[in-house]
């Protein structure tokens, strides 16, 4: 049976972070300039509350990472720097400040940057994001205790002594999620809601069984003297249950929860109690963006974290160097042929020259809150975009996506009114675009938020259509200008009269409520015949070109247009 085994024997979480031998060892190339930066870095600072030995301690990140001795000896050190009340925020920033200098010592000198340095500096950071959580769990921890509630270091001294029992035994890691991101909660409500939701997750254990507070959010649940693997599969059919029944706060606000549970058991998916709830995590991490709720470790889950992390490093500093891209895919009017506006597609070319997958690559900003900060960058690529067209004597309406996770960000519209100031560039040029389903995570939300934007002169569409479970009421109280019909929709109608009756209808629905039926990912001419034969004013696909670079459009634009 395949296993997995925690990296060395030390506190420190490095599988968590995709950090394993080769990472390791790889990371002392850089320990020099690690140290160096370190040492400007905490001497910048003038505290004199950091004694030398923890400095020098921290020196010595990229050289002795993998040491568990080095890893107990920077933990001690920190506990006792925070029992004299040394803030945790300041160490982070610390650490962050000169992971920073760090890598602007590699990067920041304008010349071409070697791949080689760029992988180092994503193993560093996910280094340094391993004794930083390693560092924030000891706070959580003696927070929790002091609360009681146990916390992950309880976990793990637990399942050490099922484990010297030789007891074979279950973690289950159980991730609680609001599904209405947009109810705003009062302080009292969100200082009652872990007691809650711990008091109904202990009803579910035997006896034996004990219950813990992970990491952000998280819930350990650790199921000893396990006799077949049916066992805990069962319990997370409970967690599942009872954690779907809707809460009622004091205030009265009424939420609903999705759980996903990821399951490991000792000796089956690890040799050791580290191990075991690391692959938990991993189970359930894997679950993201997926329809199930509960998985089994499996041996293939790590490898995928591990390039997951390692991809998630790489994005970081793309998002930083701002090196992504937006293509533009052009939205052709039909019976004049003209290209009339065109959709700004995410495209990222790796170190290793290859095309991420932009949803993958969207699924990793979401993963670690870059939301915010990819919004940004997306609004000034297409304001410099924009800019760049007319300068070329191109007048066309771009289009760019929004998400759910955009609508709950309260200073969007701020922001986006202040990069059209400092471009000078009206909303008028744009059309946003949200999708169904972001639409009815919170209608209310999304009504406000496009009122805002139209009168900042932008033009709305509704993305996917007819993928979802749409409210026409919805649909008609929303200030909307084009409707787009799925790719999936213009597909199946070429071989289905009943998907053809189904385009026909949103194309008459969207004429009906003076709206704009736009098809995408239309690829052939008898696609296109057809939908101009029902009305569709445009279209969108491979049929007429793919999503291009800035330059290549523009060459493109102008032999199509001539």
């Amino acid at each position: 049976m395949t296993t997995i085994s925690a990296s060395g024997s030390g506190p420190v979480d490095l599988l968590a972070f995709g950090l394993a031998g080769e990472e390791l060892a790889s990371l002392r190339a850089l320990a020099d300039s690690w140290a160096g930066a370190v040492k400007t870095v905490f001497a910048a600072s003038g505290d004199k509350a950091l004694p030398a030995g923890f400095v020098a301690r921290c020196a010595g990140l990229a050289g002795e990472l993998g040491d568990p001795v080095w890893q107990e000896a920077w933990l001690r050190d920190w506990q006792k720097l925070s029992a004299q009340g040394y803030p945790t925020l300041m160490l982070f920033s610390l650490l962050n400040g000169a992971f920073d200098a760090c890598e602007g010592a590699l990067l920041g000198d304008g010349r071409p940057v070697p791949r080689l340095h760029v992988e180092l500096l994503a193993v560093l950071r996910r280094g340094v994001l391993s004794v930083l959580s390693c560092a924030a769990d000891l706070i959580e921890e003696a927070t929790l205790q002091a609360e009681g509630m146990p916390g992950e270091l309880a976990a793990l001294r637990y399942l050490w002594e099922c484990a010297s029992r030789q007891q074979r035994l279950a973690v289950l890691s159980v991730s609680v999620v609001n599904r209405d991101a947009f109810v705003h909660l009062s302080a009292a409500d969100l200082q009652s809601l872990p007691g809650l939701l711990a008091n109904r997750l202990g009803q579910l254990l035997r006896s034996g069984d004990r219950l813990f507070a992970g990491r952000e959010g998280e819930w350990l649940l650790v199921l000893p003297n396990i006799r077949s693997m049916t066992q805990p599969a069962l319990a997370g059919a409970y967690v599942q249950r009872d954690i779907s029944r809707p809460f009622r706060l004091a205030s009265g606000t009424v939420l609903y929860f999705d759980v996903a549970i990821g399951a490991a058991a000792l000796p089956d998916h690890g040799n050791d109690p580290e191990a075991i709830l690391a692959a938990s995590r991993i189970a359930r991490w894997h679950l993201a963006g997926g329809r199930e709720s509960f998985a089994w470790f499996e041996p293939a889950m790590q490898a995928d974290w591990q390039r997951r992390f390692a991809l998630a490093g790489e994005l970081k500093t793309a998002l930083a160097q701002e090196t992504l891209e937006l293509h533009l895919q052009p939205q052709i009017e039909m019976g004049s042929g003209r290209c009339v506006g065109a959709e700004l597609l995410l495209r990222w070319r790796q170190s290793n020259g290859d095309w991420a997958d932009p949803q993958l690559t969207m699924e990793i900003v979401d993963e670690n809150g870059w939301r915010s900060l990819y919004t940004d960058w997306m609004f000034r690529y297409a304001l410099r975009l924009s800019g760049d067209l007319a300068a070329a004597g191109i007048e066309l309406r771009l289009a760019l996506n929004l998400t759910a996770d955009d609508l709950v960000d309260e200073d969007l519209v701020d922001m986006i009114a202040q990069r059209l100031e400092t471009w000078q560039i009206g909303g008028e040029c744009f059309t946003l675009e949200l999708t169904e389903s972001a639409m009815l995570a919170s209608p209310e939300r999304a009504r406000e938020i496009f009122s805002q934007l139209r009168q900042l002169g932008f033009r709305l569409a509704l993305d996917d259509f007819g993928t979802g479970y749409s409210s026409l009421s919805h649909l008609v109280s929303l200030p909307i200008d084009e409707l787009k019909i799925d790719r999936s929709f213009i597909v199946a109608m070429m071989r289905s009269p009943e998907h053809r009756r189904v385009v026909r209808t949103i194309v008459d629905l969207a004429r009906d409520l003076d709206m704009l039926p736009l098809a995408e990912g239309v690829e052939s001419e008898a696609q296109a015949e057809m939908l101009q034969q029902m009305g569709c004013r445009r279209i969108q696909g491979y049929l007429h070109a793919e999503a291009m670079p800035e330059a290549a459009f523009i060459d493109w634009f102008r032999h199509h247009d001539a």
